[in-house]
């Protein structure tokens, strides 16, 4: 099947199916994007495409696995979407019934689900850049990809991405609400490490950058001031940085700490105007 047509399905539609009458059964194949009928017999569910699964292994997945867990449907077997990697524990993780899918990465989710959906903030962080038709914008951190996708639907004439862990990309590559960055040309998708890949581009080189780490804990090098400096070096004289930084556990901790340091990096680095913005700060290169 191509990648836009898996059936993917969490441990809340398998429930929901396991809950439903016998007889034709309307319900999202592809984690809330859209909605198709399955029919449900006394033994199995059979889907649009002609594959089938037991009720009774959905009942072992019910049992076993958390609502949030999600599985993909290939040759009438469901695949659990996890990876090891580097002693990390990666998996997709569906905050609610079809809900966009977040990273669950040992025990953290990579996005703040109670603040908003993960397609959402992407969209936030996205708006403080101010997106123009034909820019060239830096990605650092592509994860899911959202954050790309909306760059692209902002205009972006190409949008360069790096993504460090190979899990995260194979993870990605069959989440339905990753798809369309993976169909689009513009979108320049790199498994490497920003930190060396961005010393290969010229000064100057992008109109906007956005930089969405993971937390200072689990990639320090990507909060420090020689990154910084880099990418001062790449940006346009003109164009904006927004550096998602989150809130830790103890906000009071994350206030203090985070936000102070790297502003302060930032300004070290040559940057200017620096501001707070959603969840992060917004500086310039002028």
């Amino acid at each position: 099947m191509d990648q836009e047509h898996k059936i993917v399905l969490s441990g809340y539609s398998i429930n929901a199916l396991l809950k439903s009458k016998e007889g034709a059964i309307k319900i999202s194949l592809d984690l809330g994007i859209s909605y198709s009928e399955v029919t449900k017999s006394e033994k199995s569910i059979i889907f649009p495409d002609g594959q089938s699964i037991d009720l009774s292994i959905f009942k072992k997945i019910s049992k076993k696995r958390s609502e949030h867990d999600c599985f993909i449907l290939e040759d009438n077997t469901l695949f659990f979407i996890y990876s090891f990697e580097n002693s990390s524990v990666y998996k997709l993780y569906e905050p609610h019934m079809d809900w966009p899918p977040t990273l669950f990465i040992n025990g953290s989710m990579m996005h703040t689900v109670s603040v908003s959906k993960p397609t959402e903030e992407g969209k936030l962080k996205v708006d403080s850049l101010g997106i123009k038709n034909g820019d060239i914008i830096l990605d650092t951190c592509f994860g899911l990809g959202y954050s790309s996708i909306e760059l692209l639907k902002r205009g972006a004439s190409y949008v360069y991405s790096y993504e460090i862990s190979e899990s995260v990309i194979e993870i990605a590559k069959v989440n339905p609400w990753s798809s369309v960055a993976f169909q689009d040309k513009r979108l320049i998708l790199k498994h490497d490490n920003v930190t060396k890949a961005i010393q290969g581009f010229n000064d100057n080189y992008f109109d906007n950058i956005l930089h969405d780490p993971p937390n200072i804990k689990m990639a320090g090098g990507l909060y420090s001031l020689r990154f910084y400096k880099e990418i001062y070096r790449v940006l346009k004289f003109g164009g904006k940085l927004y550096h998602f930084i989150g809130g830790g556990r103890i906000p009071r901790e994350y206030k203090v700490n985070y936000t102070k340091g790297v502003i302060n990096r930032l300004s070290e680095a040559g940057f200017k105007n620096i501001k707070k913005s959603y969840r992060g700060v917004l500086a310039e290169k002028i």
